[in-house]
């Protein structure tokens, strides 16, 4: 299922007990939004291609102590309308929840108007937000609960496209301390950190060579995971998988939270070149152009050994 889907799943079921959430959304098209609309027609908005005029309605929602959930295509949900998100929920810390779908080179190949590859950076440049990276549909349906539960002013990077689900599965605590690790840390092993779609590139290099590998996915980047740069702070290095322009990405985000506590391992940062995207050939042709396929972040990890 996707997680677009997933999400405004769960909004649906808390709709049944609590009438003051709302759901505005600038697209249509979607059987879960339909589902949304049909059965709770007064708490759902359809604002039309307005991102930035949907934030200020989402802001005046707020401030009468609602619960705001906004769903846009990410390009135009994160860029076009980022001064109402700060503006609004981040000056006025109000618990809107911004649901961001398609980052990355989701729409491919619909060029690079459609590709969100400064969405991260720009939010991390935003006060007060929260930033979350779901990986499948368990971490989903997690986020939107906490958010549900303790709404707050948030940003969702969903993937356009349906993730599998990954084993075992996240729990609370996991979602809590914002990450979670696959493998036994030890001072002879790559750390391989990531978050969404990418995740599932270095699972595969893990899942083949666990005895040279540990990956972490990052659940919640901003505010970064406290207690991870002491985890992972004696190992071999440190490789840092994002489907980001390279200003700002998660990279960004491991080098400062390192730094901060005093750790200095050796980290390499693989993400996408610092110029738009224009060429087609679908998405995961584009990420192997571009230094993203497995075979680049194994070489990757070479440097380290």
């Amino acid at each position: 299922m996707l997680q677009r889907d997933i999400f405004i799943g769960e909004i649906n079921k808390y709709l049944e007990k609590d009438k003051s959430i709302f759901f505005l959304s600038a697209d249509f098209g979607a059987q879960a939004l339909d589902e949304l609309r049909k059965s709770f027609p007064n708490n759902f908005l359809h604002c039309g291609i307005s991102e930035q005029a949907m934030l200020d309605i989402a802001t005046g929602l707020a401030l009468e102590g609602n619960k705001v959930f906004v769903y846009a295509m990410a390009p135009f949900l994160a860029l076009r309308s980022i001064e109402q998100a700060k503006c609004g929920a981040g000056l006025m810390n109000l618990p809107i929840c911004l649901i961001s779908v398609g980052v990355g080179l989701g729409y491919a190949d619909a060029g690079p108007t459609h590709y969100t590859t400064e969405d991260f950076a720009c939010f991390r440049s935003i006060v007060g937000s929260s930033i979350y990276t779901p990986a499948d549909s368990t971490s989903t349906k997690l986020i939107a609960n906490e958010l549900l539960e303790k709404p707050k002013f948030s940003y969702i990077r969903l993937d356009r496209d349906a993730l599998p689900n990954i084993s075992p599965e996240i729990t609370k605590v996991d979602l809590n301390r914002g990450y979670r690790v696959f493998g036994k840390i030890n001072n002879d092993k790559i750390v391989l950190i990531s978050h969404g779609r990418m995740l599932h590139k270095c699972l595969e290099i893990y899942s083949n060579k666990s005895e040279r590998f540990v990956c972490v996915d990052i659940l919640r980047s901003k505010p970064f995971p406290r207690d991870l740069p002491k985890d992972f702070s004696s190992c071999k290095g440190i490789i840092v998988v994002d489907e980001q322009s390279p200003s700002g990405n998660l990279s960004s985000c491991v080098f400062e939270a390192f730094s901060e506590q005093n750790y200095f391992p050796k980290i390499i940062s693989k993400s996408l070149p610092e110029r738009y995207v224009f060429e087609n050939g679908g998405r995961e042709y584009l990420l192997n152009k571009f230094g993203l396929s497995n075979v680049d972040i194994i070489q990757a990890c070479e440097k380290i050994i």
